[in-house]
């Protein structure tokens, strides 16, 4: 079998309601969808995020393209090594995710041509149900919103909540209590403040979280000092969670090494697929600390796709993000539903899911009329969609 070429859809997918975090406002995804074809009529789906812009994504795709066309999709070492030889690893965050993309539907080819799914090639299914997290979106700050949309998370049968914080200290510690009081011991709750403080600030702001009963703090402090992160971690009994300082593969094993975490975020686009992301899991596995999926934007497509290495790690796992929740349409013809906080693990030939062509042909449409969403920017009080294009759809 051979690759034959490579097709990049960019999509702009509206959100139900923006999503509100420290470095601005995102009114809904724009992404990449890649779709592989092959001489033998098998084609396989995969997606990247559209950071930090989706021009540059979709040359790095284009880019990337025709070291898989030509060639063998089954032999994906192959193809990640040949991305690295290329020259990848010295621009690792947006060559990294242009790898991922067309990795992830390797995978999904692979698994249609030997008619198993993909966790088969993982180490086989080792839970049905991979558990997800309630995302609460507070985009006036207000103690209550946070209350409501927390309590509508436990009612649709979450068992995790998360929020972003890093604004004021003040309102972040009015929030937190609020879901806390909400939510009680029974559902875990974690916040993220997505480098929202120097070192000195997060120490004053941890021990100011000591007493709330938060799970973990996710990414105190800017993403490159690890050090400082062990530091911290050392010196407050809040758990500390790594993301952003734990995207690349050499991260995680730094991050290990330095003790500056006691769970670490991650995920296969930053890490450049569901091989490495694999890699980064049983070293985190070895070293004692759990790991929970990051979402860098994404829709139903990678949210399936992780899942599928995720079902093939052994152990109770913590919940692991979703931007699904908020979008108005997931770009597939059988909608992913999470049934008490869990995804029910995929069992159809590769990844086991559909493109819906009549959705992507609407958000396609969408990017053309409107363009991207930018996540970072300023917080823009109004969307420029119409405000029907941010109604669910189904």
């Amino acid at each position: 079998m051979k690759v034959t070429k490579v097709d990049v859809h960019v999509v702009s997918v509206p959100f139900t309601k923006p999503e509100t975090w420290r470095f601005g406002r995102l009114w809904g995804l724009t992404n990449a969808i890649v779709e592989v074809h092959t001489d033998e009529g098998i084609t396989g789906i995969g997606e990247v995020p559209g950071s930090p812009l989706i021009s540059l994504v979709r040359d790095a795709l284009e880019a990337t393209a025709p070291w898989i066309v030509g060639h063998d999709p089954l032999r994906v070492t192959e193809f990640l090594t040949r991305c690295q030889d290329r020259g990848w690893h010295h621009y690792p965050y947006l060559g990294n995710e242009a790898q991922a993309g067309i990795e992830m539907a390797l995978w999904d080819i692979a698994g249609k041509a030997h008619g198993c799914p993909v966790h088969q090639f993982f180490g086989g299914l080792q839970t049905e149900e991979v558990p997800f997290y309630w995302f609460i979106n507070v985009n006036d700050r207000d103690p209550e919103t946070a209350r409501a949309e927390a309590a509508e998370g436990v009612e649709r049968g979450f068992d995790t909540v998360y929020i972003k914080i890093g604004f004021d200290i003040d309102n972040d510690l009015a929030i937190a209590r609020a879901i806390k009081d909400e939510v009680g011991d029974e559902v875990a709750f974690r916040v993220d403040a997505n480098e929202g403080w120097t070192v000195f600030q997060a120490r004053d702001a941890l021990r100011r979280f000591e007493d709330v009963g938060v799970e973990f703090v996710e990414q105190p402090i800017d993403m490159h000092n690890i050090g400082g992160l062990a530091d911290l971690r050392s010196k407050t009994r809040v758990r500390i969670a790594a993301n952003q300082s734990a995207w690349l593969p050499a991260q995680v094993p730094d991050v290990i090494a330095q003790r500056a975490a006691d769970v670490v975020v991650t995920d296969p686009h930053q890490l450049g697929g569901l091989v490495p992301f694999r890699n980064a899991i049983t070293m985190c596995e070895t070293a004692g600390l759990p790991v929970i999926k990051h979402a860098f934007g994404d829709t139903a497509i990678t949210t399936v796709a992780a899942a599928h290495v995720l079902a093939a790690m052994p152990g109770p796992q913590l919940a692991h993000q979703q931007f699904v929740t908020f979008l108005v349409h997931d770009l597939l013809t059988e909608r992913v539903e999470f049934v008490d906080g869990k995804l029910a693990t995929p069992t159809g030939p590769g990844l086991g899911i559909e493109l819906d062509r009549e959705a992507l042909e609407l958000y396609k449409d969408v990017y053309e009329k409107y363009g991207e969403f930018e996540g970072y920017g300023p917080i823009t009080p109004e969307s420029p969609l119409p405000a029907e294009l941010h109604e669910a759809k189904r």
